[in-house]
């Protein structure tokens, strides 16, 4: 598998949006590793603001459990 559709594979399986995808793979492209490193970072802080919306929702589930089983 070449690097380029290797990085969109992962990118893809990591969640990443399309347009995140395209940048890297044209900073692939060009040989701009540093601005590749930023773009994949960038996508990472995405994700992990996603996960951090849903562990937020999580603990409120699990604090309405808590009230619940309390009566």
């Amino acid at each position: 598998m070449d690097e380029k559709l290797s990085l969109r594979s992962c990118m893809e399986d990591a969640g990443c949006a399309e347009a995140s995808i395209r940048r890297a793979e044209a900073l692939l492209d060009i040989g701009a590793r540093d601005e590749l490193i930023c773009c994949l970072r960038l996508c990472r802080a995405e994700q992990l603001d996603t996960l951090h919306d849903m562990l937020r929702r999580l603990d409120r589930l699990d604090l309405l459990i808590r009230q619940t089983q309390q009566g």
